[in-house]
């Protein structure tokens, strides 16, 4: 996806984890492809720990993997899925708003999720779009 935002305007970050995941699952290095170019990290580089694949394990069917987006919201999920979420969440933040640092932008995501700001929009949206 990369390829094709490159000749574009827009601002636009991809993420992937090397070893096979397609998005910042903290189980290796990770690669960020951005306007601003491509980046390694490593989770350390955020402050988390490395996590095991098993510590991500969303489950087998859809309700399964509701349940867990819940317990996302509501802070009751693992360390190691809080901490993907947030890690994720900062570089989405990051590409809104390209001068703030992956710090600051970790920092607002932080606030969101244990501040219940990401659980009350959520319900928010979902208020809004029942039939």
């Amino acid at each position: 996806y990369s390829y094709i935002y490159q000749e574009s305007k827009k601002r636009y970050c991809v993420v992937h984890s090397l070893d096979g995941y397609d998005e910042i699952s903290l189980t290796g290095r990770f690669k960020v492809v951005s306007n601003k170019g491509e980046q390694l990290f490593r989770p350390g580089d955020l402050g988390f720990r490395e996590n095991k694949q098993k510590e991500l394990y969303g489950g087998d069917t859809p309700e399964e993997a509701a349940r867990l987006f819940n317990k996302v919201l509501e802070c009751e999920a693992t360390e190691a899925q809080l901490n993907v979420v947030l890690a994720n969440s900062a570089f989405a933040i990051q590409t809104i708003v390209p001068d703030r640092s992956i710090e600051d932008c970790l920092e607002t995501a932080r606030d969101s999720l244990y501040g219940k700001k990401a659980l009350k929009t959520f319900k928010k949206f979902i208020e809004l779009n029942r039939p």
